[in-house]
């Protein structure tokens, strides 16, 4: 009986190959399908936040105060869980590292939230247009590249910056899918009545004059 013929080298090597091959092909697939699902997540969380704040807003009149996870000073997502439970738990950004905690994070890491907060902006839209009282927020995450594309005070949103003509200048730059993982921009949801204000998005001006209550 013929003893039974094993692979050669050469056939080894051709099969390790076809397996690489196969790897780089599916692999970055694999993690784009990972991203688009952190994205997701994400965008969903932002929604769930948006719709306790209009709950927020129905019974006080108002939003909560900005939230920025790197200064203890500004932590108003805080208000939808206590003392009314807007929110049982807040979300956690899917784009914060699994080993950090939501209220010690970097300044590059979870919701970023800018409202105006207690009282109504008053802004000067125009010499020639009445002043204008305003309520919106805009809910923040960093995103992909973890970094803070959000460039208003946050006591100016969404008036940023009334003397504003032209972009660049304040606002935000939105993510934007078309290079995968290496996009930029941020995660953005603005609510309430920032269609009334003045501000960049994607570098292109936003100029609204007539405050209405956008949910």
């Amino acid at each position: 009986m013929d003893k039974k013929r094993g692979f050669t080298l050469i056939e080894l090597l051709i099969v390790i190959a076809i397996i690489l091959i196969l790897i780089a092909i599916a692999l970055p697939n694999f993690l784009e399908a990972q991203l688009r699902a952190r994205i997701t997540k994400a965008r969903g969380d932002m929604r769930t936040i948006s719709i306790a704040f209009e709950s927020y807003f129905i019974d006080f009149g108002n939003y909560p105060d900005d939230n920025d996870s790197d200064d203890y000073s500004e932590s108003g997502i805080y208000q939808l869980t206590t003392p009314i439970q807007y929110l049982t738990a807040i979300p956690i950004d899917p784009f914060v590292p699994e080993n950090s905690s939501f209220s010690n994070q970097g300044d590059e890491y979870g919701w970023e939230i800018t409202t105006t907060g207690g009282s109504a902006l008053i802004a000067h839209l125009h010499p020639t247009e009445r002043d204008s009282n305003v309520h919106a927020y805009v809910i923040t995450s960093h995103g992909v590249d973890t970094d803070d594309d959000f460039s208003c005070g946050s006591g100016d949103w969404p008036f940023c910056g009334r003397s504003l003509s032209a972009c660049p200048g304040s606002g935000y730059r939105n993510y934007a899918p078309t290079n995968g993982s290496k996009s930029d921009g941020d995660l953005t949801l603005p609510g309430g009545e920032y269609r009334s204000g003045r501000y960049c998005v994607d570098s292109t001006l936003i100029v609204g004059r007539y405050p209405k209550h956008i949910p």
